[in-house]
């Protein structure tokens, strides 16, 4: 792996690809007080951003984005953290130079871009006690409330049990970008976004077992197509 490599992967993703960790906590109790913020924040600490809307309209200020709701939280005049009501108006917002697009996989950071293909990914984190995993990251949907033992209201969450220790997962998860369009990552959307190199998509995939949705796997995959 070259040296340059390996620095991008530590930088875009510190030590957390797919971390997993205990709450301990009383029940009633807001799970989102004992995470870290750069942890349950997008960016450690919330800074000067722009967001987007659908009608070409755009606010400035200082915020961030939920890794654990997927929505944008501001800074009120009063210094509290608020989140945005308008969720359903925005389709991208920067923080410093880095640009978030919303999809319905999350808020996709475009973390590279080759032409017109971009490689990205979402930063989710999710509580759980039974996990019933859906593909790239998301909650299965068949998941019920009994299952999961918490309930989300107004951006907050709160346990519905007895005292209790809650696992929670960190995940940075890879989504292609081309077109306007998020995509999953896997491999028809590979040969989609690069359709003059299929024969070399095939060939890596043979050589290299790929799990699409893990951030170093498809980095690997998508440095070698742009390369």
């Amino acid at each position: 792996m070259k040296i340059k490599y390996l620095f991008f992967l530590l930088l875009l993703c510190g030590t957390t690809l797919s971390a997993q960790d205990v709450v301990s906590h009383q029940r009633g109790e807001d799970l989102q007080q004992y995470l870290l913020d750069s942890v349950k924040f997008v960016v450690p600490d919330f800074q000067a951003g722009v967001i987007i809307f659908n009608d070409g309209t755009f606010s400035r200020g200082p915020i961030n984005i939920s890794t654990i709701e997927q929505r944008i939280y501001f800074v009120s005049p009063e210094g509290d953290y608020q989140v945005l009501t308008n969720e359903d108006q925005v389709t991208r917002a920067t923080i410093r130079n880095r640009t978030f697009i919303k999809s319905k996989y999350g808020y996709v950071e475009l973390l590279r871009t080759n032409e017109d293909v971009s490689l990205g990914a979402v930063r989710r984190t999710s509580f759980f006690e039974t996990e019933k995993k859906g593909a790239y990251g998301m909650a299965s949907q068949t998941t019920s409330v009994t299952t999961i033992g918490t309930i989300q209201q107004n951006g907050t969450m709160y346990t519905l049990g007895v005292d209790q220790k809650t696992p929670f997962k960190y995940k940075v998860i890879p989504y292609l970008y081309k077109d306007n369009r998020v995509l999953m990552s896997n491999k028809k959307n590979f040969q989609k976004c690069f359709p003059s190199k299929k024969a070399e998509i095939d060939a890596y995939l043979k050589d290299h077992n790929v799990d699409f949705e893990n951030m170093e796997d498809v980095t690997a995959l998508y440095e070698f197509l742009t390369q």
